[in-house]
C-alpha cells in the first residue's frame, strides 16, 4: 500500500485555497493518514488469520491450569428440593457453538454432574444481517465438533433445538413479536435471549446462565436468587436461579413489556430487573444488599453478594487477559461458585498464560485441547 503527494511547488510552503501550509505539516498529516490505514487494512486481514498456539508461543513455557483457591464445593451434598437445571441459550439462529460458549458448558456440566444442563439452540434465524460475522474474532469461530464433544463425554448435557419465534409468540412476550419490534430491532438477539430466559424459567426452574461464565463449584444448593453490582440499582440477569412459576417472574415479565423499548441493548435487562426487583420486593435503599428479601405473594428472593459470582469485577476485567495479576485479590475465589468472564463473547484476544486461558485449561479442558488439535481459526 502506496500513498503518493502531488508537490504543487518547491520550497518551505504549499499553497492551498491561497494560504501557506508548511510542508513538514503536510508531511505529518500524510503519514498519519497513511498509518491509520495501513493498521486498518492489517487488521482486516488479522480476521482470517489462523492461529497455531503452539508455534505462536513456541519459545515461551505455558503455565499451569489454575485451580481456584478454597474447598472443592461451598454445598452440601446433593438432597431432594435442591435446583436440579441449568440452561444456556444460543438467540442467533446458529446451529454450532464457540469455543468459550462451549467452555462455559464444559464447566458447569464438570462441577455439576447431578444437574440437567440443556442448551437450547434457536432455529430461527434473528438480528442483522451479518450480525455473527461482523463478530469473527479470537474465540468466537464457531465448530459443531464442540457440541459433538459436549453430547458424547457428558451424559448430562443436551442439546435442544427450539424455534424461539414461536415460543415468543405463545407468551406474554406476543405482543412485540406481532408489532415486528424484536426482528427490527438493532438489539433482538440480545432482547430475544432476555425474554426466553425469563419464560424457560417460568416453565422448568433451574439456573439461566450466559455462556460468559466458567463454573468452580456445585450450584445446586442456590435456590431463588441472582446478584448485582455494588455501584448500580440493576440486578444481572446473565445468572439467575429460579423456582418455577415463582411470581416474581410473572410480574417481572408484565414489568419489561411494559417498560420496553426496542432502542435499548438492555431493556429486558439488568436495569429494568433491578427496578422491577425494587418494587416487587419493596426495597427503598438506592443501592442493592446481599441478605434474604420478603416480597409479594408471599414469597422470598435472594440477593447473592458479588463475589458469589463476580470475584473478579468489570473494572477488574483487564486481568481476565493479563499473565501477571498484580492487585487482583485472588482469594475472593475461596467463596466464588463461577466467575463471568467480562468480554469474552466479544472475541477479545487471550495470552495462553493469562488468567482467562488458565482457568479454561482447568474448568473446561476437553474444549481447550479440542481447540487447539482442531486448529480452530482464530483459536480459544
Amino acid at each position: 500500500m502506496k500513498c503518493y503527494r502531488n508537490r504543487i511547488e518547491d520550497g518551505p510552503f504549499l499553497h492551498y485555497r491561497n494560504k501557506h501550509v508548511s510542508q513538514w505539516r503536510l508531511h505529518l498529516a500524510v503519514g498519519l493518514l497513511c498509518g491509520i490505514l495501513l493498521a486498518i487494512w492489517n487488521g482486516l486481514g488479522s480476521l482470517n488469520a489462523t492461529v497455531d498456539w503452539s508455534v505462536h508461543f513456541a519459545n515461551e513455557p505455558i503455565a499451569r491450569p489454575f485451580k481456584v483457591p478454597g474447598p472443592d464445593s461451598l454445598c452440601p451434598p446433593f438432597a431432594s428440593g435442591d435446583t436440579e437445571r441449568i440452561n444456556f441459550i444460543e438467540s442467533t439462529g446458529e446451529e454450532c457453538l464457540t469455543p468459550r460458549q462451549a467452555c462455559g458448558v464444559e464447566s458447569a456440566a464438570r462441577a455439576n454432574s447431578q444437574m440437567d444442563i440443556k442448551v437450547y439452540l434457536n432455529v430461527a434465524k434473528i438480528g442483522p444481517p451479518g450480525w455473527d460475522d461482523l463478530l469473527r474474532r479470537p474465540g468466537r469461530v464457531r465448530s459443531c465438533s464442540f457440541n459433538q464433544m459436549l453430547g458424547s463425554e457428558f451424559s448430562n448435557v443436551e442439546m435442544i433445538r427450539e424455534n424461539f419465534t414461536s415460543i415468543l409468540e405463545n407468551s406474554p412476550f406476543r405482543p412485540l413479536i406481532e408489532s415486528g419490534n424484536f426482528h427490527t430491532s438493532h438489539w433482538s438477539v440480545v432482547q430475544v435471549s432476555d425474554a426466553i430466559r425469563l419464560l424457560l424459567l417460568q416453565k422448568y426452574g433451574g439456573y439461566y446462565l450466559d455462556f460468559d461464565n466458567i463454573v468452580f463449584r456445585s450450584l445446586h444448593c442456590l435456590r431463588n436468587g441472582f446478584s448485582y453490582l455494588e455501584e448500580h440499582p440493576n440486578i444481572e440477569n446473565g445468572i439467575m436461579v429460579m423456582d418455577k412459576n415463582h411470581p416474581f417472574l410473572s410480574f417481572l415479565i408484565r414489568y419489561l413489556m411494559q417498560t420496553y423499548n426496542p432502542k435499548a441493548r438492555v431493556s429486558l435487562g439488568p436495569p429494568a430487573f433491578g427496578k422491577a426487583f425494587k418494587l416487587f420486593c419493596q426495597v427503598n435503599d438506592p443501592l442493592f444488599k446481599s441478605g434474604l428479601h420478603q416480597c409479594l405473594a408471599s414469597s422470598n428472593l435472594t440477593l447473592y453478594h458479588p463475589d458469589s459470582f463476580f470475584p473478579v469485577r468489570h473494572y477488574e476485567l483487564g486481568h481476565f487477559y493479563s499473565t501477571t495479576w498484580e492487585g487482583l485479590n485472588v482469594q475472593k475465589m475461596e467463596h466464588a461458585y463461577l466467575t463471568h468472564v467480562y468480554l469474552s463473547s466479544w472475541g477479545r484476544k487471550v495470552h495462553p498464560n493469562s488468567l482467562y486461558s488458565r482457568l479454561a485449561r482447568q474448568y473446561c479442558p476437553n474444549v481447550w485441547h479440542l481447540t487447539k488439535e482442531s486448529n480452530i481459526p482464530l483459536g480459544f
